[in-house]
């Protein structure tokens, strides 16, 4: 029986900023904005710390602590010794989902996207705003991320977008109220259920599906944290059909994956 695995790995130069850029660029969040929302109303609840590495968010898994220092440096939030800027004192000073927290986020956004501005937002498409994004570093599935982060970040600060822009935006990492929930997960809309097939009076009842051994996808991404690419592993297979050398190899992977995520710098 045949399993297909495959191993992606997304810290490559189609995907990161080259070495040279690395030291003076930083690339644009691609975490959910309710993760990084929730990062700042933690600070506002425990107090802002005199440096900020990443056991600030000790409750957070080591990706999202590492994606999340990457957003504070790159709206300088924080400087490159993990030490909180004026700003952050300032934005942790205000009450959430306030206009006094918008305006601050607005001028954060406004500033770090500058090169997204030059494009006119009330009536730019989502393949322009994905295109400014991607020049700042990031490709791929990662880009895509970035474009979403962008786009809940504008749209919560009351910058005006397009309407190609803001359809689909609903999170379900916010509550009714927009505030970030505790997960801080973000989805896109459900894809609508494909339509059964009506089978025709001819064909037979199912008899030739009765053998069929059914398999499950499984996929896992982890952030690799030095770099801050991604680690995807994915497979599809019966866990079921698995045996001896190849259930061994794919188990160790597992847990080397999640051996790493759980690791604290």
């Amino acid at each position: 029986m045949r399993h297909d695995i495959a191993i992606t790995c997304r810290a490559d130069v189609n995907d990161m900023a080259t070495t040279s850029q690395l030291t003076t660029a930083k690339l644009p969040p691609y975490l959910p904005f309710a993760t990084f929302r929730a990062a700042i109303q933690s600070l506002r609840t425990h107090g802002l710390p005199d440096k900020l590495d990443k056991t600030a968010w000790d409750s957070r898994s080591g990706g999202d602590r590492v994606l999340i220092n990457s957003a504070f440096k790159f709206f300088g939030l924080m400087d490159e010794q993990e030490n909180p800027q004026p700003i952050l004192k300032k934005l942790t000073s205000v009450q959430e989902n306030t206009d006094q927290e918008k305006t601050i986020l607005k001028a954060l956004i406004e500033y770090a996207y500058s090169d997204v501005f030059s494009l006119n937002v009330s009536t730019a498409t989502v393949g322009l705003i994905a295109e400014k994004i991607g020049k700042m570093g990031v490709g791929g599935a990662t880009r895509d991320r970035a474009v979403r982060f962008f786009l809940k970040a504008a749209h919560h600060s009351g910058i005006e977008l397009s309407s190609r822009l803001t359809s689909g935006l609903r999170s379900r990492g916010e509550n009714e109220n927009g505030k970030p929930s505790e997960d801080g997960d973000e989805s896109t809309p459900n894809p609508p259920r494909a339509r059964r097939r009506r089978r025709s009076p001819a064909e037979p009842s199912g008899d030739r599906h009765d053998n069929v051994t059914p398999s499950g996808k499984a996929v896992r991404t982890i952030v690799l944290r030095d770099t801050a690419g991604e680690l995807t592993l994915s497979g599809t297979f019966n866990a079921f059909d698995l045996d001896g050398a190849e259930r061994k190899l794919v188990y160790d992977i597992i847990d080397l994956m999640k051996k790493y995520e759980a690791e604290k710098d």
